[in-house]
């Protein structure tokens, strides 16, 4: 079926690069790629208040976590702790700046920055759209490099090792961790892409024709990889976040 398409209510497949026609979705549903099944966009249920409540949440997790001891350890009936901001000056002081510097960034920086544009662009907080527009750019490219549950995967690994030399615990902040992790991942998957680059300003408008059900490929088309705009494959730069 070939139309003169609004590029709002098309999306290219990341996985197959069909060509999709995206029908209304209700409340809580996902539209997926016909041909592969890939989830293609997802209608969530309150989709400013839920993502803007777990990342509230999440934030407070990330205070308290960094207020109490994390861990402890007893060995020959000596018993040390340590906190998670104790952990970058340890790495400095034992000449791993380098670590030091990616845990305050990847571990406790990026993720915690991410929430909180999370929550300035979920609700509607006044700023220029062109800050918006980079806030957006910055969150869906950084969100990736948050490493607060490998992090926590990485300690409960060392967990197994430490036991052999002592006794291992968990700190007041321990819990508080997990729950920021958990919680920190789903204030980031319930914010759909799509959504939020729509609610900052709308799509760009395709002059020419074209066919849903065909790869984009084969009709000159191509997906912005920031907002999923559909784009002639010769545009090097998205129209909608280029200012």
């Amino acid at each position: 079926m070939c139309d003169q398409h609004h590029a709002d209510r098309h999306i290219l497949c990341s996985q197959c690069d069909m060509l999709v026609a995206l029908p209304e979705l209700g409340h809580g549903h996902k539209a997926a790629c016909p041909r592969c099944g890939a989830a293609l966009t997802t209608e969530w249920d309150a989709p400013r208040q839920r993502p803007t409540a777990y990342a509230l949440a999440a934030l407070f997790m990330l205070l308290l976590s960094n207020l109490f001891p994390f861990i402890y350890m007893k060995v020959g009936g000596m018993t040390s702790q340590v906190d998670l901001l104790e952990i970058p000056g340890v790495m400095f002081s034992e000449d791993y700046a380098s670590l030091g510097t990616f845990f305050l960034l990847f571990v406790q920086i990026v993720p915690a920055f991410c929430l909180v544009v999370i929550l300035l662009l979920g609700n509607r907080v006044r700023v220029p759209t062109f800050l918006k527009i980079k806030l957006a750019r910055i969150l869906f490219q950084l969100k990736s490099w948050g490493m607060a549950e490998i992090f926590l995967a990485g300690i409960l690994v060392s967990f197994v090792k430490l036991m052999a030399y002592g006794d291992v615990g968990i700190g007041s902040s321990f819990i508080p961790w997990c729950l920021y992790c958990v919680l920190q991942l789903r204030a980031f998957q319930c914010v759909d892409r799509r959504w939020a680059w729509d609610d900052i300003a709308p799509a760009p408008t395709l002059s020419q024709t074209v066919k849903v059900g065909v790869p984009g490929i084969r009709q000159g088309l191509r997906s912005c990889s920031c907002c999923t705009a559909v784009l002639p494959a010769d545009v090097e730069v998205c129209p909608r976040w280029e200012t």
